[in-house]
């Protein structure tokens, strides 16, 4: 005898005859459903007699258990009250799908393929985008009244303007806690006055840029994305393409040109609201006056590194507006392809701003640094 647990127990009798006894039913333990399943598949036999009168509670859990241990069909021999065979006359009228058989080498390799191809084609769209702008810019320029004049000031205000108040508290911040934490390093060493370049240094060639991209790339670019894809469900975008000039004329490039102007200025108001708290803060905790502050820093940073911080900006802002215009001109004419859309701008921003901080950090790593 195999005790399964204290609800459902079974038995395999010596005339040959499977007697289950107990509650088969959902409250069960995973566990010792599963074990109950391998012990009675290996005495599954056509030629055994099932008796379930044992049994004082069934529901469709367990129907389903033995259901399956039975091979999908009724046994030759079975014994089982009458409010409990409905379960199995029940079960026997559905259509359940057969397990999917596990991915073969080569059917992985064609999916790893598929996300290539498709990587491969995100990535020359994104080219594609971006030389269909630079025509448009050659044709504003032998045609100065077609520019988008209102859309490019739209942009600004939505992407620059709008975001002054968020960054100046982020940057605010950062430089309070960035100040606070170094602080309390370089002191011990007697050092507070490094502070000065340590926060310049960082704030003008990292955190400003990075920080203003990281958080554009959430809020604007996510914002151009789905903007352009509702486009999609209202039918406008195919009004534009039928009727009107191109697409990329009309809504990527306003959003690029705005972008590339708006980004480079936030950084700067970044660096200064960063620098204003830790100016204030080394003023309160380290005993540094902010017009001592104010003073070194030209000193101990070199101004090539705010140069690098605005270059990093522009760059930021040119890789939000192009991918945001582009997962917004290619997603498909449904709500699913507009979230599904707005997320890979997101993520694909993100990624890219990440990437491009690491390179151009690794290129210029002796450039204003010595």
């Amino acid at each position: 005898m195999s005790t399964v647990s204290a609800a459902a127990n079974w038995e395999y009798g010596a005339d040959g005859e499977v007697r289950l006894t107990g509650a088969w039913t959902l409250l069960l333990e995973p566990e010792r459903r599963w074990r109950l399943m391998r012990e009675l598949a290996g005495i599954a036999s056509t030629q055994l007699r099932w008796n379930l009168d044992g049994v004082v509670a069934l529901d469709s859990a367990g129907a389903r258990l033995l259901w399956e241990v039975w091979g999908r069909r009724l046994p030759e021999r079975l014994a089982c009250r009458a409010d409990h065979m409905h379960w199995f006359r029940w079960l026997a009228t559905l259509q359940i799908p057969e397990p999917l058989p596990p991915l073969r080498l080569a059917d992985r390799w064609v999916r790893a393929g598929s996300h290539v191809l498709r990587f491969v084609r995100g990535v020359g769209g994104v080219l594609l985008l971006i030389g269909q702008l630079l025509l448009d810019v050659g044709y504003c320029v032998r045609h100065p009244r077609v520019i988008p004049w209102k859309e490019i000031t739209a942009t600004i205000h939505h992407v620059g303007a709008m975001s002054m108040l968020l960054l100046g508290c982020v940057g605010f911040l950062i430089g309070v806690v960035m100040t606070i934490q170094l602080g309390m390093a370089l002191s011990q060493f007697g050092a507070a006055m490094m502070i000065v370049g340590t926060m310049g240094l960082a704030v003008l060639r990292e955190l400003g840029p990075v920080v203003c991209g990281l958080i554009l790339a959430g809020r604007s670019g996510s914002a151009m994305t789905s903007g352009i894809a509702a486009m999609h469900l209202t039918g406008e975008y195919d009004a534009l393409r039928a009727f009107g000039p191109k697409p990329s004329l009309r809504l990527a490039l306003p959003r690029v040109v705005g972008a590339l102007i708006s980004v480079p200025l936030l950084v700067v108001w970044t660096d200064f609201t960063a620098l204003l708290g830790g100016a204030v803060t080394a003023q309160a905790d380290l005993g540094v006056g902010w017009r001592l502050f104010l003073a070194e820093l030209p000193a101990q940073v070199q101004i090539v590194n705010f140069w690098i911080g605005l270059a990093k900006g522009a760059l930021f802002g040119l890789t939000i507006a192009v991918v945001g215009c582009y997962f917004g001109m290619t997603a498909s004419p449904d709500t699913d392809g507009l979230s599904r859309n707005t997320t890979l701008s997101v993520v694909t921003s993100l990624t890219l701003i990440l990437v491009f901080d690491a390179s151009s950090g690794a290129l210029l790593t002796h450039v204003g640094l010595l």
